[in-house]
């Protein structure tokens, strides 16, 4: 078995808790307590929590959106392996949302650096939503224009399940995008 670094328990700490209880929800004791770290460990590899956000930006968040969809630009079909992406919905958590999406609303707001990070994944987001639409007939506005509204869309389907504490808004939502889509001539 592979030791985890202490950086890496700082970091996989932090992101479950910054997810689960928001940034400002979350203190740097919260994050050492769920390590079993002391604040020297801390304070050796990074300077502030706003220095550990960025690193659970980069690291953690961004990461997994790239694992999510690394595929997505070499698969045959790259919109029907969107939809079953989104369709399969085991590994989300409902209860607590989406992670990027819930630091963007906590966040851009309020700190510059965080925003411009949250705002780079963002983007990377949109990024492999246009590439999934890389086969369609549409010109690059369309699809740039198509793709920011998809990641809307998922993104207010996650809101909606997050609300109502149960996937079946966010399911509803995705399969009609889906279909419109699909039945409306948008593609």
């Amino acid at each position: 078995m592979k030791k985890i670094s202490t950086r890496q328990k700082i970091i996989n700490s932090a992101h479950r808790l910054f997810y689960e209880k928001g940034f400002n929800g979350t203190s740097i004791d919260d994050i050492l307590k769920d390590a079993g770290l002391n604040k020297g460990s801390l304070y050796h590899l990074f300077k502030s929590k706003k220095e550990v956000l960025l690193s659970v930006i980069e690291e953690k968040i961004a990461y997994n959106l790239e694992q999510k969809y690394k595929d997505i630009a070499t698969v045959e079909h790259p919109l029907k392996y969107l939809e079953e992406k989104l369709l399969t919905t085991d590994s989300f958590d409902f209860k607590h949302g989406c992670a990027l999406n819930n630091l963007v609303q906590e966040m851009s707001p309020v700190d510059e650096d965080i925003a411009k990070a949250l705002l780079k994944v963002y983007n990377a987001l949109e990024g492999y939503y246009f590439v999934a639409l890389r086969d369609e007939d549409i010109n690059d506005a369309e699809k740039k224009s198509l793709s920011k509204m998809m990641v809307a869309t998922v993104e207010g389907a996650i809101m909606a399940a997050k609300a109502a504490q149960e996937k079946r808004p966010y399911m509803q939502i995705i399969q009609q995008m889906f279909k419109s889509l699909y039945g409306q001539d948008i593609l």
